[in-house]
């Protein structure tokens, strides 16, 4: 890391850090967050014995988010970057930069995809824009989570509009074209029932070529007292998304001249095809809450899902369209019993889905170079139906009263059903392989989870944890095959995560630091043929460590400063193509840095400073290339004129660097995607009866 960012880290250090010497007052747990991932009910950050960090709405509030890494970059070990779809994303949390179902994506403690059928854009299937705040809960999850709560469970949690009485309407704009405009409000019909709505949309040019987007999201809840044991709470969540497509830019010469050129799909566009890409979701779900008696507490959710995937597959060379659809019925069923220094969850998950998959050829394609002739038609169509099953129990022991132990058993059974809507073998002299309707495995896998809490004073916890995870080969893996390798079995990627952490929380100052292991055996990797057709197998063993610091501190009634900042180290062991190196895409550091100011001479106004800084990192697993990362500097104001009337405004890439969001090297070329350059956006919302 060069000198320059090593100050960048020591400034906010030395920022969050005067007032951890201070002696507590008597309410030492004002900053000490409240977290629901967890468990599901709302549990002191301090107390839990894992790696949470969260976002409440106030900070939300000055970032305004436009797109999904808007909501996570600011927390420790967190990195989310856009793709060349612009609402497209990928995440690297604990682990390289990648597209694997290694992450959990919940809205309101709800998984917002199968766990068979992962999408790694799965935030776009969130009602992210118009969050109320949201958690990150890092390594493996707790017993309440199974396949893909590899890596971290990331929960987006609606704003309650319920909550809320009268009614919202905002309007922002920004650089090319970029507008929102948003309508909320929330009633009481009866002192029993309560109902709330929030509406948006939000269309854009898009500041590279070929990347104009439009999105809409609904939010719609109801909440029900019955009486005094019985409470319900039903929402509608529906969003929809339209983006066109860029590529990548090829060589660093080219992103540094061109930084908003449509890169290496301009041929794509020249086809004439409707190169776009489409999420659309829909979710309704109730949850009934039933207080059996004194010590047990019963919750149960039900939700109808809906899933659809379209996008044209740019980085193929025939450039394949693909159209995968999931419904999905499924229930989360808890019970929390509360035996005084003994405290049990015991619960069941069940999902239910039917899916679909078409993926189409459509014109003849013959290769120049590399790769098979591919006749149009439908090169894959097929529909699974799965089911997951999971039950688990969970307690937390009170040894005595600062040392506590929890231990977690979670049981899950994962079933394909497949069919083959088509020919079975390869498709018309290609190399794409459709496999027989009688390849239905199961997955069966016992995790456990345990951890030793102590409770140094009324300030400080530190625990320590371990925690098994698994994740399950995905649909497309089993079944959309680019080989002929119709027999070919693969098992699941098992995970162990051992973590160390220290808390502490302070009238004017909180303070996490997690240092972690976590070693995947069984990895499911992608190989090549010689003419550069994919197939997956299983690996070896990959390792992932680091240090994750979170400092936040309030320095004066009007200044306060927060640092995230993360090591981390990701390798192979022992691999059959990479030996020990270390992974692409995998920046060793990354910090953010931001210094909030309130003045006391204007009421209601926040001001924020923002500092992202990227490492440098691999660019390909053999190690023969290096991108030097980058700083890029943020300004952000929220401003509250009255009781009615919100002003914001922000402006993004301060410097205006011209960078890399993601970068690699395939196929003897270096591959760009260009983060944004300065932008600005500013935001009016008024509220009224």
């Amino acid at each position: 890391m060069q000198f320059r960012h090593w100050k960048l880290v020591n400034i906010g250090i030395v920022l969050a850090f005067p007032a951890m010497a201070q002696d507590g007052a008597e309410e030492p747990y004002q900053l000490n967050t409240v977290t629901v991932t967890a468990t599901r009910d709302e549990q002191q950050t301090l107390d839990l014995p894992a790696s949470v960090g969260s976002k409440g709405a106030d900070e939300i509030a000055l970032d305004s988010p436009a797109y999904q890494k808007d909501l996570f970059n600011s927390i420790s070990g967190v990195r989310v970057t856009q793709t060349g779809s612009t609402l497209g994303h990928m995440t690297s949390i604990r682990m390289p930069l990648n597209s694997g179902p290694y992450y959990l994506f919940l809205q309101d403690g709800i998984p917002v995809q199968s766990s068979g059928f992962f999408n790694h854009n799965g935030l776009a299937y969130t009602n992210f824009s118009s969050a109320g705040s949201t958690e990150v809960l890092k390594g493996a999850g707790t017993a309440l989570y199974g396949s893909d709560s590899v890596a971290a469970t990331i929960n987006v949690i609606s704003a309650d509009p319920s909550l809320n009485k009268g009614h919202r309407v905002e309007a922002d704009i920004g650089n090319d074209q970029f507008y929102k405009l948003g309508l909320s409000g929330g009633y009481s019909s009866s002192p029993q029932s309560s109902y709330g709505f929030e509406i948006s949309t939000t269309d854009a040019e898009g500041w590279r070529d070929h990347t104009a987007a439009q999105r809409s999201e609904l939010n719609v809840t109801h909440f029900y007292t019955a009486d005094s044991s019985n409470t319900f709470k039903t929402v509608l969540s529906v969003n929809t998304s339209e983006a066109e497509m860029s590529g990548s830019i090829i060589g660093l010469a080219a992103l540094e001249n061109d930084p908003t050129s449509v890169g290496d799909i301009q041929a794509a566009l020249d086809s004439g095809l409707d190169i776009m890409r489409n999420f659309d979701f829909a979710r309704v779900s109730t949850d009934w809450t039933h207080e059996l008696n004194a010590t047990t507490q019963l919750s149960t959710i039900v939700y109808l899902r809906s899933n659809r995937n379209r996008y044209t597959a740019t980085w193929e060379g025939n450039l394949p369209h693909n159209d995968s659809k999931q419904q999905t019925v499924g229930m989360l069923f808890k019970a929390n019993i509360d035996q005084e220094d003994t405290r049990w969850i015991v619960g069941t998950d069940i999902e239910i889905t039917r899916s679909n998959l078409t993926y189409t050829q459509l014109f003849d394609y013959v290769p120049t170079g590399f790769g098979s002739p591919v006749s149009a038609g439908n090169v894959y169509d097929y529909d699974v139906d799965y089911l997951a099953l999971a039950p688990y129990v969970r307690a937390e022991h009170d040894i005595s009263e600062k040392l506590s132990f929890s231990a977690g058993l979670r049981y899950d059974s994962n079933a394909y059903d497949y069919t083959n809507n088509l020919a079975d073998g390869q498709y018309a002299g290609s190399t794409y392989s459709r496999p027989g309707s009688d390849n239905d495995p199961t997955f069966d896998h016992l995790s456990p989870k345990m951890s030793l809490s102590y409770r140094i004073d009324r300030e400080q916890n530190t625990y320590i944890r371990y925690a098994n995870g698994f994740r399950i080969p995905q649909a497309t893996r089993l079944y959309s095959l680019r080989t002929n390798n119709i027999g070919f079995t693969l098992d699941p990627e098992v995970s162990d995560t051992f973590e160390l952490g220290y808390k502490r929380a302070t009238q004017s100052a909180q303070f996490e630091a997690a240092l972690y292991h976590m070693n995947i055996d069984d990895s499911i990797v992608r190989r090549e043929n010689s003419v550069g057709d994919r197939y997956y197998v299983n690996g070896g063993e990959t390792t992932h460590q680091g240090l994750e610091l979170s400092l936040l501190n309030i320095i004066t009634s009007q200044f306060s400063s927060r640092i995230a900042y993360s090591y981390s180290k990701h390798e192979y062991q022992n691999d059959d193509v990479y030996g020990d190196n270390e992974q692409a895409s995998a920046p060793n550091n990354i910090a953010n840095l931001r210094l909030i100011y309130k003045p006391a001479s204007i009421a209601g106004l926040a001001t924020m400073f923002e500092a992202e800084y990227v490492d440098e990192y691999w660019l390909d697993d053999n190690n023969t290339r290096t991108y030097e990362g980058y700083t890029v500097y943020h300004l952000k104001m929220n401003y509250k004129a009255s009781k009615r009337l919100n002003i914001s405004a922000k402006i993004v890439n301060l410097a205006d660097e011209v960078y890399a969001e993601n970068a690699s090297f395939s196929y003897g070329k270096e591959k760009y995607t260009p983060g944004s350059p300065r932008q600005f956006f500013a935001g009016l919302e008024y509220s009224f009866d």
